[in-house]
């Protein structure tokens, strides 16, 4: 359900996007004749230059502004404007810069939102011809997109916290549930298996009393059935305390980044043949990306434990700067341990499309099984270009 939502998400944005750029399109062609030294065959490259950064702005807004901003450049210096007008860069361009700029104060790095800031109010400042009332305009357009920026920043800034919120409440709830359905076996186990045990112990001690006849064989016999059932009662009762024993698993803080390196460890310390390799900085990533990789990473170590049992195992795990990349392969080992539940793929895709990420997972050439995963990072202050 969640990698449908995400497909349909997905789809639409691009939708929009290309509509988007179509239409700059339809504005920035004709116009460029009017506004720009062009011909008729020169003035659909110029249009594109202004349209087609759009299309990948929602990932890259930096990259976006960049080729944005070095295309108006490139047109001033190479193209000019036509007569009548001064600065080389048409109205619709300057329009989509602004809305770039605002993108990349809204969900970049500072210091990239102070370049894109600098960037806009010297082409405004191109665009009037450095005419003393440019300045003005070039101070006033970009005032207003820093504004604008900073608002978006500060809703999308909510956005993420509210999605880590949300994924912490749902797996609370996911672990309460458990506890209630613990405490239920609990209860059945006492009221059935513990009264029905407690019975037998109490028929077989009293058995040589009640049945005349008893020689001291059958006597023996029926202590013996005593003491198992009794045995028994004990084990019951420490499976019990476990059942109802929830403290722990309530106050028990979310993995992070720095619980990977315990699990790889444990994993290690287990006899499997692991390999792992370790890019970027891990304290740049968020928590819902950290304990999304703990539990992807868990899930794949214990698949390749159980299906794959002997095979060596390499782990990847790039903390890039927008996203973490996870990636597990092991090859072919002896026959499966054990069943699996069927469970270990479909919550990888789902803790995988819940932070809006990427997972492929499939047998490798060499007969052994690769998981691939890509992580949106998730910030309290945004994400770095």
């Amino acid at each position: 359900m969640d990698g449908t939502r995400v497909a349909r998400r997905r789809r639409w944005s691009w939708i929009g996007r290309i509509v988007l750029a179509g239409i700059l399109l339809a504005i920035a062609w004709p116009t460029s004749l009017n506004e720009l030294a062009v011909t008729s065959a020169t003035a659909l490259p110029v249009a594109l230059v202004v349209a087609l950064p759009v299309l990948v702005a929602p990932e890259h807004p930096w990259r976006a502004w960049g080729a944005s901003a070095l295309g108006a450049l490139l047109v001033a210096l190479l193209v000019g404007p036509a007569p009548g007008y001064t600065g080389g860069i048409q109205a619709v361009h300057l329009v989509v810069l602004c809305g770039l700029t605002a993108l990349v104060v809204g969900r970049c790095a500072s210091w990239a939102a102070a370049v894109a800031a600098v960037g806009l109010a010297g082409a405004f400042v191109l665009a009037t011809g450095a005419a003393p009332e440019g300045f003005g305009l070039a101070v006033f357009w970009t005032a207003v997109v820093l504004a604008v920026g900073l608002l978006l920043r500060r809703v999308l800034t909510q956005r993420r916290e509210i999605a880590v919120v949300e994924e912490l409440r749902a797996d609370e709830e996911s672990r309460r549930a458990v506890l209630q359905e613990r405490a239920r076996v609990a209860r059945d186990l006492h009221d059935v298996v513990a009264h029905s045990m407690s019975m037998v112990v109490v028929r077989a001690e009293t058995a040589r009393y009640r049945l005349p006849g008893v020689d001291e064989a059958s006597a023996g016999e029926f202590s013996a059935v005593a003491d198992a059932a009794r045995q028994a009662l004990t084990e019951l009762r420490g499976v019990l305390d476990v059942l109802r024993t929830d403290d722990e698993g309530r106050l028990a803080p979310q993995p992070t980044v720095a619980d990977v390196d315990t699990l790889l460890a444990a994993t290690s310390d287990a006899g499997v043949d692991l390999t792992v390799t370790t890019t970027g900085d891990p304290a740049s990533t968020g928590p819902a990306a950290a304990l999304s990789t703990y539990r992807i990473l868990a899930e794949a170590l214990a698949n390749a434990s159980r299906h794959a049992a002997g095979a060596p195992v390499a782990v990847t795990l790039d903390h890039g700067p927008d996203a973490v990349h996870v990636r597990v392969v092991n090859g072919p080992g002896r026959d499966a341990t054990g069943p699996g539940s069927g469970l270990g793929l479909p919550g990888m895709r789902e803790r995988t499309a819940a932070v809006g990420g990427e997972l492929t997972v499939g047998p490798t050439d060499d007969g052994g099984f690769a998981v691939d995963a890509r992580l949106p990072v998730v910030r309290a202050v945004g994400v770095a270009p």
